[in-house]
C-alpha cells in the first residue's frame, strides 16, 4: 500500500510540474488542477502560476485595413501564400507602407507565420490587413 501512496504522489507531483511548465511556456495566467482517486479518498492539488514575460511591441489579434492610398506598384501573390518570419533580432517591423519611411504598425518575432497577397518592386511584401513587411526577413520554409 505504502508503494502505490507513493507512486500517486510522484505522478502527482509530476503533473503539476508539468502543468506549471506548460503555462510558463505560453506566457499566460492559469490554473492547474490534478485530482487523483484512490480507494478511500480523493486528493486534489491546484497550482496558480502567474506568468509575465518580456513586453516586446507585437500584434495581438487581428489589426484594422491600412488606410494608406498606394502609390507604388505591387504584383497580386495569387494564391495568397504562407510565409515565416526569419529574424535574429527582436522582431520585424509592420509598416503602412512598403518602406522604413512608412510609419511602424506592429511588429512579429521570429518563426510567425503570415499570409501575403502581394509583392511589390522594391522587396517588400503585402499582407492580407493590407501592411508590409520586407521580403529580407521573410522564407518560404519555417
Amino acid at each position: 500500500m505504502k508503494c502505490k501512496h507513493m507512486t500517486q504522489t510522484i505522478l502527482i507531483c509530476t503533473l503539476v510540474v508539468g502543468g506549471i511548465f506548460t503555462l510558463a511556456s505560453c506566457g499566460k495566467e492559469g490554473t492547474t488542477a490534478t485530482t487523483t482517486k484512490t480507494s478511500d479518498t480523493t486528493k486534489t492539488a491546484v497550482t496558480t502560476v502567474a506568468v509575465t514575460t518580456a513586453s516586446l511591441p507585437t500584434i495581438s489579434g487581428t489589426l484594422a485595413t491600412n488606410d494608406m492610398p498606394a502609390t507604388w506598384t505591387e504584383t497580386a501573390v495569387d494564391p495568397a501564400k504562407t510565409m515565416y518570419v526569419k529574424v535574429e533580432s527582436d522582431y520585424l517591423k509592420i509598416r503602412k507602407g512598403p518602406g522604413t519611411d512608412y510609419e511602424q504598425i506592429g511588429t512579429l518575432t521570429n518563426g510567425m507565420t503570415v499570409t501575403v497577397i502581394a509583392k511589390t518592386d522594391t522587396n517588400w511584401y503585402k499582407l492580407q490587413d493590407g501592411y508590409y513587411v520586407s521580403g529580407d526577413y521573410l522564407t518560404e520554409a519555417p
